[in-house]
């Protein structure tokens, strides 16, 4: 039987392939045939099957009033063809056809969300498949301990033994910190929300890999281990990055706020978000972490202006690190005696505490 097609002369005439663009900027949501959609018009157009959450991109066919193209993946011959002309302020009405035209479904689609003219990128993978992500079931794996202190993973999918599948992204779970834990496992799990919507993104950019894990956990502190590994990229695509949580107040504690005026000063750099504040180490405290290996003398790995980075706490110290992602990065622990000189009294009253805490039975 075939289906009844819609002829879309019969509707409001756009005026031009470009002015029609700017008119349907939104977020939009209806059928293709019987199969429900979401669809993002803008200058990064996509959209995908609620059924299938498969990200399918679009662009506008030049010359061609309302006539767009279709591609999955990283296909450049099209999966499909739309023609839509506008039904309406907020409708669009159309018709989908194969890319050899044999076969066809109506479009109909009601939009949700108008463009503000201060949306960057309506389309950003955060924000269109976050309805995908928000309705995935996420599923705590066995409880692991650090210490004293247990810990949960927090994923979609569980392998038969109990552990997280590689490359999916997970959250950690907090056991036993009351009010201020469920408040920290909460801010984590909105993050695991925002990756595995990105995760759905199969352009270049979006995000193939993540992960989070535990570093240190104790009565107070919390630090984990981020990554993040850019779609279509080598090394170069992957950002990897530490947080140390305050489990007291619930926020994130930059350790570099523990160290005095002889470590080094702050100063203001040009970040994502504007301005922020850096941390430069002195030449002091660069000799009292110790001298850069360049991994074993390899000559690719010098770098004059590499530097120590990325305090965090382990036992016994505080680790950092220095040289680019990949063979070229080193470490280097320095125990919390021989960091007491560069230690503000804050840092001072905290490590003391957690050598009290490391004494407990």
């Amino acid at each position: 039987m075939r289906v009844g097609l819609w002829a879309p002369a019969v509707l409001l005439a756009v005026a031009g392939t470009c002015s029609a663009q700017e008119a349907w900027r939104g977020i939009w949501e209806g059928t293709i045939g019987k199969q429900p959609v979401r669809v993002c018009l803008d200058d990064d157009a996509r959209y995908y099957y609620l059924k299938y959450r498969e990200d399918i991109h679009l662009e506008p066919v030049e010359g061609a009033d309302g006539g767009w193209r279709e591609t999955a993946g990283y296909q450049d011959e099209p999966t499909g063809k739309w023609q839509l002309a506008q039904a309406g302020a907020d409708s669009l009405r159309g018709i989908w056809s194969s890319p050899d035209a044999s076969k066809q479904a109506p479009i109909r689609l009601k939009r949700t969300s108008a463009a503000r003219s201060t949306d960057r990128n309506l389309c950003e993978a955060g924000q269109f498949f976050k309805p995908v992500a928000d309705a995935e079931k996420l599923i705590a794996g066995p409880v692991k301990k650090f210490g004293r202190h247990g810990y949960q993973e927090l994923s979609t999918r569980i392998q038969e033994r109990g552990n997280q599948e590689s490359f999916v992204p997970n959250a950690i779970v907090l056991r036993d910190y009351g009010a201020i834990g469920a408040a920290v496992n909460q801010t984590l799990q909105e993050r695991l929300r925002q990756r595995l919507a990105r995760h759905h993104d199969t352009r270049m950019n979006g995000l193939a890999e993540s992960f989070e894990e535990v570093m240190w956990l104790s009565d107070r502190w919390l630090t984990l281990r981020d990554m993040e590994w850019a779609a279509g990229h080598g090394v170069s695509g992957s950002s990897t990055w530490y947080e140390t949580w305050d489990l007291t107040t619930g926020h994130r504690v930059d350790l570099w706020r523990w160290f005095n005026a002889r470590s080094g000063a702050w100063h203001e750099e040009a970040g994502h978000d504007g301005a922020e504040q850096v941390f430069t180490t002195s030449r002091a405290l660069q000799k009292a972490i110790g001298p850069f290996d360049n991994n074993g003398g390899d000559p690719d790995c010098k770098d004059p202006g590499k530097s120590w980075r990325d305090p965090r706490l382990v036992s016994g110290g505080i680790e950092f690190e220095a040289g680019a992602t990949g063979p070229c990065l080193v470490t280097a622990v320095v125990s919390f005696k021989a960091l007491q000189p560069f230690l503000n009294e804050e840092g001072l009253r905290q490590v003391a505490a957690l050598q009290r805490e490391a004494v407990k039975p």
